[in-house]
């Protein structure tokens, strides 16, 4: 990836992560999300972030690692409208020794962390996104006692970090919170006053804080597994940990001041995900998200990568699952047509490109067109393929036959679930039980006459003109016109742009319709 004299996020960002740790050693960029419910594409935005970057400092010539943390150890923070009444008892528990919430599941997922952290292992794996290194923090970091020492330094360090947070975070935290929570006899969390440290048996309130059963809280437990794992470079939100007083920057200050180590740099902050025209971001608890999977059911994995990358990370997205696709999988398509380079590095990252290849995943022509054609064929790929043949798409079809033939899957899901009505229509088999005055009737009857004496060569505009002619014979306006024809074909007063449609469909056919005749 060249990145000299770049304005593409990624590549300011690799180059700043050159600068500031040189190109001699490995660099650990690390990415973490709590397994607390459904994976949405809003939390990948931040393992997509973390696997640009490792990505970008790759390509430029240099190590990196990719650390993803499973946020296991966290607690339940409340029952969740998706989760059964009696899990109102696990409030507080955290999420790694809690059952599986589904029944169904309970031989594949012994935990609720674990059915959550295999389906967004499902997912990253669709989107191809495979990091170098899992760490889960209940098993790899608490209960193997990696994080012993992190929380033997908080202990011993409670005035500085006392201070910090009130000179940071404007709090004031009273003498019995000390940053170390450990489990109860119901394996709920409860804070330790600091009397009850005893060292040299490594106890809090009685609890062995060296083998899981203790935790710091989220602001002392992210510096502190900086240091553990060597992390260099961390992306986080930044309306979330980026923001003033946040979690960043009271960690910044109690990695250095506590844990005695850099902190990382974010390399990027991220924005959040929204659904278009909602104010509020994607939420697992309260419904209002698209998961990966649903997405790539509607589109390869190659352009949802392109569409969380292809824009600066703080910039709020917003997923739109109706006509936005268009938009998208065109755009997407004329990077790799080289039709436009504004994003091709993002498109390069997203196909996992090198910098000439051309990796086609979507077809050359239009999405808008294909939907279309796909519905005028009566959804039947074979019948599409001939009808793009002979409208003047034969070389495109015999080169992209089998990415067509994929294309029209996703098509057909969208369709499905998520297309708008106004882009929806069905070819009526029978003449539909329409309204239509005279002189509509009558336009249709010459129209059909002019289609049966038509030139060989007839196209999309001779359609047109053959139309507007007909219909200002007997004074009807665009409108109606246009009304009766969409009425007769598709039971529908709108449709496709009319000229093309008409030249995609079978002349006879056509003829008899108009004529009110089948």
């Amino acid at each position: 990836m060249s990145n000299e004299k770049s304005n593409y996020w990624l590549n300011i960002a690799t180059n700043e992560i050159i600068s500031k740790f040189g190109a001699g050693e490995e660099i650990i960029v690390s990415s973490g999300i709590s397994p607390s419910a459904s994976y949405h594409i809003g939390h990948f935005r931040e393992i997509l972030t973390a696997d640009a970057l490792t990505w970008g400092l790759r390509q430029a010539g240099v190590k990196a690692r990719h650390i993803h943390v499973v946020d296991n150890f966290d607690p339940l923070r409340r029952r969740y409208s998706f989760l059964p009444e009696s899990y109102e008892q696990f409030v507080g528990q955290p999420v790694c020794l809690i059952p599986d919430p589904y029944p169904e599941c309970a031989q594949k997922h012994k935990t609720y962390s674990e059915h959550y952290y295999q389906e967004f292992e499902v997912y990253a794996r669709q989107m191809g996104i495979y990091p170098d290194e899992v760490i889960r923090s209940f098993e790899d970091l608490y209960k193997t006692g990696k994080m012993t020492d992190r929380i033997e330094e908080v202990l011993e360090k409670q005035k500085e970090i006392l201070k910090i947070f009130e000179h940071v975070s404007n709090r004031k935290l009273d003498g019995s919170w000390t940053g170390v929570m450990t489990l109860d006899e119901n394996n709920k969390f409860v804070d330790a006053p600091i009397d009850s440290w005893d060292r040299q048996e490594k106890t809090l309130n009685g609890t062995k804080y060296d083998s899981g059963k203790a935790k710091l809280t989220w602001r002392l437990d992210w510096p502190g597994r900086w240091k553990v794992l060597g992390v260099m470079v961390e992306p986080f939100s930044k309306q979330e940990h980026g923001a003033a007083g946040g979690s960043y920057d009271t960690g910044k200050l109690f990695a250095k001041s506590i844990f005695n180590v850099d902190p990382p740099i974010p390399g990027a902050e991220y924005g959040n995900v929204h659904l278009v025209g909602d104010s509020k971001k994607m939420s697992s608890s309260k419904g209002n998200l698209i998961t990966p999977k649903q997405a790539l059911e509607i589109m390869p994995r190659e352009i949802l990568r392109y569409y969380v990358v292809r824009s600066r990370p703080d910039k709020t997205l917003y997923f739109d699952s109706g006509e936005g696709i268009y938009n998208l999988i065109d755009e997407f398509s004329k990077v790799a047509n080289g039709e436009d380079g504004t994003f091709k590095e993002a498109y390069n990252f997203a196909t996992n490109a090198e910098e000439k290849a051309i990796k086609r995943v979507v077809s050359s022509i239009s999405f808008k067109h294909l939907v279309a054609v796909y519905q005028s064929a009566l959804k039947q790929p074979e019948h599409t393929l001939e009808i793009l043949a002979r409208t003047g798409y034969e070389r495109v079809v015999n080169q992209e036959r089998a990415i067509i033939i994929e294309e029209l899957k996703f098509i057909d899901n969208w369709l499905d679930k998520y297309a708008p009505e106004s882009v929806k229509f069905e070819l009526q088999q029978e003449i539909p039980a329409v309204e239509l005055n005279n002189s509509q009737k009558a336009m249709l009857a010459d129209l059909a006459g002019k289609i049966e004496n038509a030139p060989d060569e007839h196209d999309g505009q001779w359609f047109h003109e053959a139309i507007h002619s007909v219909r200002e014979s007997y004074k009807l306006t665009p409108q109606d016109a246009f009304k009766a024809i969409y009425r007769v074909l598709l039971n529908k007063d709108l449709g496709p742009r009319a000229g093309w449609f008409l030249s995609i469909l079978d002349k006879d056919w056509l003829i008899k319709r108009f004529r009110l005749e089948a």
